[in-house]
């Protein structure tokens, strides 16, 4: 059980009604996971939110060729499987505990309800999904024009 207390250190819970939390610390399903060990496949479906409250989880996707290419190291407080987890689908993208690492787990139809029930707190949460969102499609943006202005380089 996650207790109440838990949430509120962590900055992603900052304003969101007492009422709320104690809903979400029902909700949430607390995972570990050992150093390596798989947390997500990608082509798997999805649906589930993982926020990392203890250690790190490596995002990674297979290249055509067969090769891991790392594409994040997402830190506690952050979350993985966002796209799936608001669009449904399959995971694009493998993810992997990076030392030994804690997960609260909200699925959908929890999320659904806390919705409903608390339609305010729920803004306050998606809005902090885009944010996430929208960071991860800069990085990749720079990383992308990094790449081509490299590649340019030994035209």
């Amino acid at each position: 059980m996650i207790e109440v207390s838990q949430l509120k250190e962590m900055e992603t819970f900052q304003g969101v009604s007492d009422e709320a939390l104690n809903f979400l610390a029902d909700s949430l399903q607390k995972r570990t996971y050992s150093d390596k060990e798989p947390i997500f496949r990608e082509g798997v479906p999805g649906g589930d939110l993982y926020l990392v409250a203890e250690g790190a989880v490596k995002i990674s996707k297979r290249a055509k060729e067969g090769e891991a290419q790392n594409l994040a190291a997402v830190p506690k407080g952050q979350y993985v499987g966002i796209m799936t987890f608001l669009a449904g689908g399959n995971h694009s993208a493998d993810a992997v505990a990076q030392g030994n690492c804690a997960l609260y787990v909200l699925d959908r139809r929890a999320f659904d309800k806390f919705v409903e029930s608390f339609p305010r707190d729920a803004v306050k949460l998606m809005n902090l999904f885009i944010q996430e969102l929208i960071g991860s499609l800069r990085s990749m943006n720079e990383r992308y024009i990094d790449m081509v202005n490299y590649m340019g380089r030994w035209r």
